[in-house]
């Protein structure tokens, strides 16, 4: 019996260009210490679930959402240093536990919020448990939101 391979599509979560993750501002994203991806600078202000799955953790400062699809873990963290927000300029459409479709509304933000308090307005988009030979990012520069973008690999 041999390995078999399994691909899983993954969208973009929010309209935006979307660039290696070693563009990102922040080394710890832009290093890969908190998993491989992308980075995303965005042009909407909506984050939509990229791929069915089940809704892992909520950042208390709603900035941060961690989900789980199919054994592949990954975080969506909205802006850098919105943590100091502690919430303010985040409307989050799910909870901790739900399960989601691909498309659904996780969460919104305002940029100008964020352009006010001196936040910077990307969107790091990782895998926590996946290495970088398991991702082929199909589309870099403007994506929209719902669009194919990644191609995830993994044994079935």
């Amino acid at each position: 019996m041999g390995l078999f391979t399994k691909e899983l599509t993954v969208c973009c979560p929010i309209e935006g260009k979307v660039s290696p993750l070693e563009y990102c501002p922040d080394e710890v994203f832009s290093k890969g210490l908190t998993g491989e991806g992308v980075v995303i600078f965005p042009t909407g202000d909506t984050v939509y679930a990229p791929i069915d799955g089940k809704v892992e953790f909520i950042f208390e400062a709603k900035h941060a959402i961690a989900l789980k699809s199919q054994g592949v873990e990954y975080l969506i963290h909205v802006g850098l240093d919105t943590n100091k927000l502690t919430g303010h300029g985040f409307e989050v459409f799910v909870s901790s536990g739900d399960e989601v479709k691909q498309g659904d509304i996780l969460l919104k933000f305002d940029s100008q919020i964020l352009n006010a308090h001196h936040c910077i307005n990307v969107t790091p988009f990782v895998f926590t448990n996946l290495n970088r030979k398991n991702i082929t990012v199909t589309q870099y520069g403007m994506v929209n939101a719902n669009e194919p973008f990644i191609l995830i690999e993994r044994k079935a």
